[in-house]
């Protein structure tokens, strides 16, 4: 038994999911999901995916704003490292994976009868075939339904990362991107650009430098990730980005890279 409790953001969460999906299949492993609400992605994973695993849903928002579902939650966690052989904290898995690589993760999975172990991002090499299994719940789709209506065969994506991602704004500055949207439109004038951001700023200023026509977003998103639909939309988002024919992404974003897996489409970073 594999038993993996996904940490951090969406996207980080998804790409720890994705590869304990994997690794199961490649092991002969029942595969148990634990998923936390807390800060950062305080949702249920029921109401983003329709998965195919058992899925334990706890709550880590604290004894004050949920008593019972905390209480709850730490019982269920005790429960499943108590059947567990083998725990890892999100360091022990890193610090395997600097020193031996995947295969170590690998090797250290097969030793072991039943494993539980959390972690924020990859424990073995993903490709678009990895989110084969990765059905959007029913809610999510009529979410979006609206706006990939609206994509098609002409349709890039453009993901701009801002925020707190010192990075991506370092180096992917929006000029950039602006730059390279041009060079699409120059190539084919039916190109028209579906755009994700966590920035309205963007939004205003991508406004001002395309025509409307030309630029789709998701009108009715909320970028704020801490809120349950804010979360949401943004798997709408990366579900919409999925459906273009290439993504121009920001530079070491998980947001850019997992809608390329997810539709097997080609990503292109645009950075300095």
């Amino acid at each position: 038994m594999l038993i993996v409790e996904p940490c951090a953001g969406l996207g980080n969460r998804l790409l720890g999911l994705a590869s304990a999906y994997a690794l199961a299949e490649e092991l002969g492993r029942e595969l148990v999901v634990i998923w936390k609400r807390e800060a950062g992605c305080n949702i249920r994973a029921s109401e983003l995916f329709d998965l195919p695993m058992q899925v334990v849903e706890i709550s880590e928002n604290g004894l004050k704003k949920e008593p019972v579902a905390r209480l709850r939650g730490d019982r269920e966690k005790k429960k499943w490292r108590g059947r567990a052989s083998l725990f890892l904290e999100c360091d022990d898995v890193e610090r395997i994976k600097e020193q031996q690589g995947y295969e170590g993760v690998l090797e250290m999975l097969r030793k072991e009868p039943a494993v539980y172990f959390k972690t924020f991002g990859p424990v073995c090499a993903l490709g678009a075939d990895s989110y084969r299994f990765l059905r959007p719940g029913r809610k999510i789709e009529e979410k979006g339904a609206a706006l990939f209506g609206r994509l098609g065969e002409h349709s890039v994506g453009v993901h701009v990362r801002r925020t707190d991602h010192t990075e991506a704004i370092a180096n992917s500055p929006l000029s950039l991107f602006v730059e390279r949207m041009r060079r699409e439109l120059a190539a084919d004038a039916r190109t028209d650009f579906f755009v994700a951001t966590d920035d309205a700023a963007v939004r205003d200023e991508l406004r001002a430098a395309f025509p409307a026509e030309k630029l789709i977003f998701n009108e009715k998103g909320i970028i704020d990730r801490d809120s349950k639909e804010g979360i949401e939309d943004a798997f709408v988002e990366m579900l919409a980005l999925s459906k273009c024919r290439k993504i121009l992404g920001s530079y070491n974003s998980t947001f850019s890279l997992l809608p390329s897996y997810i539709g097997d489409i080609p990503l292109e970073v645009v950075s300095r």
